[in-house]
């Protein structure tokens, strides 16, 4: 009767969210799942490995990886995405390239789960949205389509559906871009409470405002699982600055690509050559629904008191980077 009880004890424990710790440790409320990916020289997905090919550190100490979960193969559709496209006002942005994108943007929900959801943005010094977060083919194709349009709109001042973003642009862009797909999700009943990958992909000549601390973005991004894909749209010339730019996909385990290459990468200079013809974008979804596809992730317990744990991950299969953009929990 007495074994039954104590059953009893740890079933309405977990039913509540608590796990009786071990004396003198605190209690598990509840886990976080991590993500990471696992990158070779060309900034590919690793997939295949195992739980056995990682080692963890958690506070110095050896941990166990719990709840570990493998990459996925490119072609999975399981997990939803929700991501923006934030296109740059920039001239070197041209409104031809952008409008042949009309049909690869979409296109690109042929890629992904069917709960997916992406919008358009256009960033100046005001972020404009000009296709709200949907699964929604055509209103990605017009948005693209009307790029241009919406260009010389705000040139002479007009202005609808937009936010103030000032001198630091992308930057800022991209920190309105997160709250409003925190809202989506929380008002969408089919992705509560599910697991689902957010992006946002930014379209730009690397025109990032090199003054604006993106630190505390950064932290919030590895929080919430976001990862960024930088698109560099190449000028005549360019310089170390865009390494700034390629750092976005670094610190949120994204991956950068020059637009329409047929290999990501930001650590290869000359950069590859691009490609601005009619749908030259696809390769760049391609990069970028590959490495979601291609995230690794385990679960770090969190226990009642919250405090605060430093985690380190290494890979043991020599040739393979690691990315892991949350390394203080929670």
């Amino acid at each position: 009767m007495l074994c039954t009880a104590r059953v009893l004890i740890f079933i309405s424990a977990i039913l509540a969210g608590t796990v009786p710790g071990v004396a003198g440790r605190d209690p598990v409320v509840a886990a976080d799942r991590i993500y990471f990916s696992v990158l070779n020289k060309e900034e590919k997905p690793v997939t295949g490995l195992t739980a056995a090919d990682f080692e963890l550190r958690v506070n110095g100490k050896l941990a166990p990886m719990e709840g570990f979960h493998a990459g996925l193969p490119p072609v999975d559709r399981s997990i939803p995405l929700v991501a923006w496209i934030l296109i740059d006002f920039n001239p070197h942005v041209s409104e031809a390239m952008i409008r042949n994108q009309a049909g690869a943007a979409a296109a690109v929900f042929g890629m992904l789960n069917p709960e997916s959801a992406l919008g358009v943005k256009l960033v100046s010094d005001q972020s404009e949205t000009l296709a709200p977060l949907a699964h929604d083919p055509a209103g990605l194709r017009d948005a693209f389509l009307q790029f241009g349009q919406r260009r010389t709109e705000r040139r002479v001042g007009l202005s609808r559906n937009s936010a103030d973003v000032g001198d630091v642009g992308i930057a800022r862009a991209m920190e309105l871009a997160l709250d409003e797909m925190d809202s989506y999700i929380a008002s969408s009943p089919s992705l509560n409470g599910r697991e689902l990958h957010r992006a946002i992909m930014i379209i730009s000549d690397g025109n990032l405002n090199p003054a604006y601390n993106l630190k505390r973005f950064y932290a919030r991004a590895a929080r919430e699982g976001l990862f960024l894909y930088p698109v560099f749209v190449p000028r005549p010339t360019y310089g170390d600055w865009v390494r700034d730019y390629f750092d976005l996909a670094k610190k949120t385990a994204g991956v950068a690509s020059v637009f329409g290459a047929i290999r990501p990468g930001s650590e290869m200079l000359p950069l590859p050559r691009s490609e601005v013809n009619q749908n030259a974008l696809n390769a760049n979804f391609i990069h970028m629904t590959r490495d979601l596809n291609g995230k690794y992730s385990f679960e770090v317990p969190l226990t009642s008191t919250g405090k605060e744990m430093r985690i380190k991950l290494k890979c043991k299969v020599k040739g393979i980077k690691i990315r892991l953009p949350r390394t203080i929990v929670p």
